[in-house]
């Protein structure tokens, strides 16, 4: 029985190992697929002039990030042998920290949590096939929307709290490896998008938060796994 499962295993990863039909994906021009998507989501900061010149209890400001995730569907289309011209419309969870420090100690942990509505617009370049896999790099724009954004909230001077503005515009960049099989590409993809706009909302002048800080400007790293026919 044992030898019988084996052989059934190997059966199954040759069969997926061996080349499919090379030219089943230069037979139509558009495709649909779905992904799923690990993130890890920070900011770059820029300190506001003004900080240097405190003579205050604020020592330091330290943009962290945390893991996210999303999903979503593609519509893409093809044209030349290798182009793909590629929207990925998906609804992702992440979140931004901002670690104060005061001279006397610890301060707070301000978080700033986003669920977005993205759709980013990508060209992608595939390489020939090698048996039945290729690697791809790919560029572009993205626009996301964050429905928890506090950019219309009324913030005191003294509440510790740091908006980011609903639209925020990325450019990114990244690379995969695509897996074709009989009726589906299977594609893993790394991809770093970054804040174009400034993303910071409501900036206090007085408060220690806000006030402190001239620019942020959103990061997202993401790893996804996508189908595609």
């Amino acid at each position: 029985m044992r030898k019988i499962i084996l052989t059934g295993l190997l059966a199954v990863v040759l069969n997926v190992s061996a080349q499919t039909d090379p030219n089943r994906i230069y037979r139509k021009h558009f495709f649909w697929g779905i992904a799923f998507t690990g993130t890890y989501a920070k900011s770059k900061m820029n300190l506001d002039p003004v900080f240097w010149q405190r003579q205050d209890s604020i020592a330091a400001i330290r943009p962290g990030g945390q893991a996210g995730g999303g999903f979503g569907g593609s519509v893409a289309y093809r044209f030349g042998r290798n182009w793909e011209l590629k929207t990925l419309t998906m609804l992702q969870l992440h979140q931004r920290d901002l670690q104060y420090q005061w001279r006397h100690g610890p301060g707070p942990t301000i978080k700033m949590e986003t669920i977005s509505f993205d759709l980013p617009l990508t060209l992608k370049y595939r390489s020939s096939l090698h048996g039945n896999k290729r690697f791809y790099v790919l560029g572009g724009m993205r626009w996301s929307y964050d429905f928890q954004s506090n950019e219309d909230l009324i913030i005191g001077v003294n509440k510790p709290l740091v908006a980011l503005k609903k639209n925020t515009f990325y450019y990114e960049y990244g690379a995969g490896w695509e897996f074709q099989l009989d009726f589906v590409d299977l594609s893993l993809e790394l991809k770093m998008s970054n804040g174009i706009n400034n993303g910071l909302a409501n900036k206090i002048p007085d408060s220690y938060y806000s006030g402190s800080i001239q620019s942020l400007f959103p990061r997202l790293f993401s790893l996804s796994l996508m189908a595609q026919n």
